[in-house]
């Protein structure tokens, strides 16, 4: 297992790369792309396991298409991801068919990697680099970005939160909004360290937020007024402002994200399907069709608007190869969150 560990820490932080927001980023060539399609053609339907509402994922196959026709895309949801490895584990060791490719957090991923059920490829022989193939199984697709969310009508600019610290300002005290999961102070920890995040938490707590089970109805509660800001994220704040919402998104910095990775496991039964739809989504082109369909974009590519966001921030955010202590991390801030602030 150390041994394992070992390989996926070769991969430079996520963090680091984002530093350099206007490198050239390397992209497979056309003929890279088309000789896999061609023996994805041979294989079926590539299955992917993924976490978007269906009708996202029928804008981003739609888009695959008009580049590769003949390669079908079959899309099964997993809504939050979050039992994308156990179903792989059950289909590779019953023998059944399983996903050609699957998109999910670093913390999922890892325990395949160490189970060998996800295929070792040469991402940078394929024509991509380490700004997105952060080891030798993961290619990153995109980012979830924790965001201020606040009401204009209620809130006068002047008074907007603009950073993590503002939301502990004793004004919000019965009108916030905070999501009972905990990824983005996850995140956070990566910049400030546990103990710093977990007072945060803490103090947050103090000024009896009203808590959500999803951040798309919290979103919606600002909108309405019933709570004037929220510490939410961005794909879930874009409904109700394309809606005309009184609402604005702020990023705090540091700018916390968790990080999800295409990968492609060892038992599929089209792979090289599955290796041309992570690439593609690699690149500038599957990159906006993903964001467009979903709000959640590549942070390392640029020409997205998540790349744009983030430009003049710092990055918070694990490395790949940390995932399970980020893990460890947003669990025990989860029990915090729901204890009333008691760490455990």
């Amino acid at each position: 297992m150390a041994e394992v560990r070992n390989r996926i820490c070769a991969a430079t932080a996520l963090a680091a790369l984002l530093a350099a927001p206007t490198v050239v980023l390397a992209t497979p060539s056309d003929a890279t792309l088309a000789t896999l399609a061609a023996e994805a053609e041979k294989s079926g339907a590539v299955i992917w396991y993924e976490s978007s509402p269906d009708d996202q994922a029928a804008k981003i196959a739609a888009a695959f298409n008009q580049r590769f026709p003949k390669v079908t895309i079959e899309h099964i949801r997993d809504a939050g991801g979050n039992s994308i490895a156990a179903r792989i584990v059950q289909e590779s060791q019953a023998g059944t068919r399983t996903a050609d490719i699957a998109t999910s957090g670093a913390s999922l991923l890892t325990p395949l990697v160490e189970r060998n059920l996800v295929e070792k490829i040469d991402w940078a022989g394929l024509g991509i680099g380490p700004e997105v193939a952060h080891n030798d199984y993961g290619v990153l697709t995109t980012a979830v970005l924790t965001v201020i969310v606040y009401n204009t009508a209620l809130v006068p600019a002047g008074d907007a939160p603009k950073n993590w610290e503002d939301l502990l300002d004793p004004r919000w005290d019965g009108k916030i909004g905070l999501w009972v999961r905990a990824e983005g102070q996850g995140s956070l920890a990566e910049k400030w360290g546990e103990a710093k995040v977990a007072d945060y938490i803490t103090r947050l707590k103090a000024l009896h937020p009203v808590f959500e089970k999803s951040t798309f109805p919290m979103a919606q509660q600002v909108a309405a007024g019933e709570t004037q800001v929220a510490l939410g994220l961005y794909h879930s704040a874009q409904p109700a402002l394309r809606k005309g919402a009184p609402i604005k998104v702020v990023v705090p910095d540091p700018a916390a994200i968790n990080a999800l990775y295409s990968f492609v496991p060892a038992k599929g039964g089209n792979r090289k399907g599955g290796q041309l739809l992570a690439l593609w989504l690699a690149t500038p082109e599957g990159a906006k069709a993903y964001e467009d369909a979903t709000d959640r974009g590549n942070p390392a590519i640029a020409g997205t608007r998540t790349q744009e966001m983030l430009r003049n921030h710092t990055i918070a955010v694990f490395p790949i190869a940390e995932s399970a202590r980020e893990a460890e991390i947003i669990e025990k801030f989860n029990r915090l969150i729901a204890d009333g602030g008691k760490p455990k």
